[in-house]
């Protein structure tokens, strides 16, 4: 059974080698620098409303979560910046105990609405965990 714990400062190194594992992999085939993970990691847990969590299979963590409360006026919406799993344990329900863990956690304290914005090749996991598409469209530009 999947646990999800608060994170610490304690958890930036480890959280940023996992990072580093994850995204290696694809769909991403990205190259984390780990110092640059850290500061990613680090940057997550910064600041009001910041939370993460380790995703923990008795005493093995086997992933993180990292997102940020938003006060809105229609109430409290937790955004989530990044989930990763390790490759091990990915595509054995592990994301989707993580996400039912963390709306039961959420929920406890009056949060309304998870947000998060996804690669199109992962769309079929938080649909299959109960996301829809939002009006809202994202954007972005280059400088």
């Amino acid at each position: 059974m999947l646990f999800l714990r608060a994170c610490t400062k304690d958890d930036i190194q480890d959280a940023a080698q996992l990072m580093c594992a994850v995204y290696a992999e694809p769909p991403f085939n990205e190259q984390w620098q780990y110092e640059r993970a850290k500061k990613r990691i680090t940057a997550f847990l910064s600041g009001i409303g910041a939370k993460g969590y380790s995703l923990n299979i008795e005493t093995q963590v086997v992933g993180y979560l990292f997102g940020r409360m938003d006060y809105t006026a229609k109430g409290d919406v937790f955004y989530v910046q990044e989930i990763f799993v390790n490759p091990a344990y990915q595509r054995k329900g592990c994301g989707s105990m993580a996400m039912e863990q963390l709306r039961d956690e959420l929920r406890k304290e009056g949060v309304t609405k998870i947000e998060l914005h996804t690669l199109t090749e992962d769309i079929s996991f938080y649909e299959k965990n109960g996301f829809s598409p939002s009006s809202y469209l994202y954007l972005e530009k280059k400088i």
